[in-house]
């Protein structure tokens, strides 16, 4: 160790500064779990620990209703975005002109939320207008409805604000891989599908669900793009801020971000451990391959 990192303090001291950022980034979702296991709630002279608050949580209707509208959003949106960015990523590494692509592709990142959504809801507004118009020269109601505020307006908004940051992660782990690998599939017989999914997909696995993760944390915790695209119905940011900025959040929402937090902490943790085990594995195995073969 201390011949790979130096000063053995050096490197002691670069995990401690890891530590440290790490805690204050999490500071506050640990005061808001501590506040959800209070029975007098946020605020209150005397802590007394209790966990009714996480039975209760079901009880809000609103917040229940909120967390599957947020779902839905989720799910959805992940579903359409991710291979979105892989054929972004594929397209960008067969582009002529890669400056351009990759310039058309992060354009989104540089506009500020709630400019990006405010253009939206005037421009799903203006076109749902323009089509209700040409329904009515037409004579009939055929497209009506088309762009009203509602799920596809918001999932339209939030591929186009996670969409960079997908394809930017699914292009890192591409950069490792070799276009000539599914030539030399194709030319062997592959098709396109099969050269893809049993030569380029192990490689790049990591980075497709490392963007998976990505759209759902963008994707679950947006509240600018999807309180002006939403239309009708409340999400879980939307009904939290709302909480906050009005009458205060109640012991339910406070433990429903607990609980949420908690879910997102052992998942991600449990990716995490995974993966080193797993790259332990593989450097054991690699490390055994390496080693030159004795004769007897």
């Amino acid at each position: 160790m201390t011949d790979e990192y130096g000063n053995i303090w050096t490197y002691r001291l670069k995990w401690a500064y890891t530590l440290l950022v790490v805690v204050t980034l999490m500071t506050p979702v640990f005061y808001v779990m501590f506040v959800s296991f209070n029975k007098n709630g946020f605020g209150a002279a005397e802590y007394v620990f209790t966990v009714e608050w996480y039975g209760e949580i079901f009880k809000d209707r609103l917040l229940v209703g909120a967390i599957g509208d947020t779902g839905i959003l989720t799910i959805i949106t992940t579903i359409i975005v991710v291979p979105f960015g892989l054929l972004a990523a594929k397209f960008y590494k067969r582009a002529r002109y890669k400056v351009l692509t990759v310039s058309l592709l992060l354009s989104p990142l540089f506009v500020p939320s709630d400019i990006l959504g405010s253009a939206l809801l005037v421009f799903f507004k203006n076109l749902s207008k323009s089509l209700e118009a040409l329904s009515d020269w037409l004579g009939n109601e055929w497209f009506y409805g088309w762009f009203d505020l509602g799920y596809m307006t918001a999932i339209i908004g939030l591929v186009i604000y996670i969409l960079p940051y997908v394809f930017v992660v699914i292009l890192i782990t591409m950069g490792r891989y070799r276009d000539q690998q599914t030539d030399a599939a194709r030319a062997c017989g592959a098709g396109a599908w099969q050269a893809f999914w049993h030569v380029e997909f192990p490689q790049i696995r990591a980075g497709i669900f490392s963007s998976c993760a990505f759209a759902v944390i963008l994707s679950f915790n947006e509240y600018t793009r999807t309180s002006l695209l939403k239309g009708g119905y409340d999400t879980f940011t939307t009904v939290l801020i709302s909480q906050f900025l009005n009458e205060g959040m109640s012991e339910q929402s406070f433990a429903m971000s607990s609980a949420v937090s908690f879910i997102a902490i052992a998942v991600i943790g449990g990716i995490i451990v995974l993966t080193l085990f797993r790259s332990e594995k593989l450097e054991r195995i690699a490390r055994a391959k390496a080693q030159p073969v004795m004769s007897t």
